[in-house]
């Protein structure tokens, strides 16, 4: 976390400078990096070790060693700048450098004791203001087809992800509201929950390793996806202190379905090519073209600039 307590003592480290590695979109390139180191340290041992005063190597082992380590470069270094790429192009683009404190948003997988309703399977266990389980996102099949709920213990709102909105509804109807609007390729998100407006931009193909609120009042709240794990990320976030329990697992559920829908798409355009979505990101940033009320295998969090 990069959230600044005060001008002048920074929690955590402090906000990240722009081409921090911590903005990157992971770090999968220092594993390469340092198969690349092992192998060169393999050979300099080998080489160090030949017995033979005379030029060249004699030895039949260390011939062997740097064999293989001739062979295995070309595939390591393609690695290593593989890695970087990807992680290069995964990162971070806003330059935020201070946010909100407000009130700690964890979502993790549910364990043993973590028990829906009678008919509930629990996708999502969210810790709010260091409550734990103060709020459950639960599967539930129903005569009409499969559904996602928010529970927190008081009321149980419907959860619905649409091509360009997100709510969470009661009997009543929508409690809480997500709206999307703006061009292909910079989609921004509004967030409405509790006379609060969060703002989100989602920019790219690719899955971020964070994302930025701005409220309207300003001021930035940071969301932190993590490493995707079976197909879901388990976010941790910072959200505005007036905002419900029920409110912050709503902001951060929006978040984890965006990502969960900019992976499907991307992987979709991998297997099946460029062609279907014609050049317009409303399938990657939305999760379809059409109307898909059922739950997503997908997990949330919510964010503003990428």
């Amino acid at each position: 976390m990069t959230a600044t307590l005060d001008p002048v003592r920074p929690a955590h480290g402090g906000p990240a400078p722009r081409w921090s590695p911590r903005r990157l979109g992971h770090h999968r390139y220092l594993w390469w990096a340092g198969a690349l180191l092992l192998a060169g340290v393999a050979a300099a041992i080998a080489v160090a070790l030949d017995p033979s005063p005379e030029p060249g190597i004699a030895d039949d082992g260390a011939v062997n060693v740097l064999t293989a380590v001739i062979v295995l470069v070309p595939i390591l270094v393609w690695g290593l700048v593989h890695q970087l790429v990807s992680a290069i192009r995964r990162r971070v683009r806003d330059d935020v450098r201070t946010y909100g404190t407000g009130q700690p948003v964890r979502v993790r997988r549910p364990g043993p004791q973590d028990a829906g309703r009678p008919g509930d399977t629990v996708r999502y266990v969210v810790d709010v203001d260091h409550v734990p389980g103060a709020v459950t996102v639960n599967d539930r099949q129903d005569r009409g087809g499969p559904s996602v709920f928010l529970d927190d213990g008081a009321r149980r709102l419907r959860l619905r992800a649409r091509a360009g909105r997100m709510t969470a509804s009661g009997a009543d109807g929508p409690v809480f509201v997500a709206r999307r609007s703006g061009p292909a390729g910079r989609r921004r998100w509004e967030i409405a929950v509790e006379g609060r407006r969060l703002d989100l931009e989602v920019r790219g193909t690719h899955p971020v390793p964070r994302r930025t609120l701005v409220d309207d009042e300003g001021e930035a709240w940071l969301v932190r996806l993590g490493p995707c794990r079976r197909g879901r990320v388990h976010p941790q976030a910072r959200v505005p202190e007036r905002l419900s329990p029920a409110a912050a697992a709503f902001v951060v559920w929006v978040c984890a379905e965006l990502d969960a829908k900019v992976r499907a798409a991307r992987d979709a355009t991998l297997t099946r090519g460029s062609g279907d979505d014609g050049g317009d990101s409303t399938w990657w940033d939305t999760g379809s073209s059409g109307d898909s009320s059922g739950p997503d295998d997908s997990g949330g969090s919510s964010s503003s600039s990428d």
